[in-house]
């Protein structure tokens, strides 16, 4: 007994069930489309379909005529004595999704590094106002300074950064 042989279930619909023969990659395609209610557009559709027409070609399944354009592709006895099943879709397992992750730590983040934000803000006023008091200190002061600046800038760009995420993330956020 032979064993079932199993094909797209498009391509067994137009080939075996409507008997289609002497097809271009186009009358196919559009064949397709119809049968499929607009799922693809059609360039993608093409696309497909050309792979499964190549796929039969190489198994002699068909043989083709002509170039470019004007090819038309033909059933061969081979394709014809098949027994051919359609494919089923695979059914996908969807993943479901938490409704709310967790993102409380980034919050936590945020705080923290506003809180640090602060500290360095403060150094920042006291080298200032030191270096007002002491004018004799400013070349000791200075690199102290400029460290405290760059901290702070640091740490304001991490603040921004996490604080649009959770913008986002707060845009993004759908009911259940």
């Amino acid at each position: 007994m032979k064993r079932s042989i199993r094909i797209s279930a498009v391509m067994h619909k137009l080939l075996v069930e409507d008997e289609m023969d002497g097809f271009s990659v186009v009358d196919v395609r559009d064949a397709s489309l119809k049968l499929e209610e607009g799922t693809q557009n059609s360039d993608e559709a093409r696309k497909k379909v050309y792979r499964q027409i190549w796929q039969y070609q190489q198994r002699g399944w068909l043989r083709s005529e002509g170039k470019g354009r004007n090819k038309k592709y033909f059933q061969t006895e081979q394709f014809r004595e098949l027994k051919t099943v359609p494919r089923k879709k695979a059914k996908r397992e969807v993943l479901r999704k938490e409704c709310s992750p967790d993102y409380s730590i980034l919050l936590r983040e945020s705080n923290e590094y506003k809180g640090e934000l602060e500290i360095v803000l403060g150094e920042i006023d006291e080298y200032q106002s030191l270096r007002c008091r002491f004018p004799e200190l400013e070349d000791r002061l200075t690199p102290l300074l400029q460290q405290a600046r760059e901290r702070s800038a640091h740490l304001l760009g991490k603040i921004n950064g996490l604080t649009n995420l959770l913008n986002t993330l707060s845009e993004g956020a759908q009911p259940c």
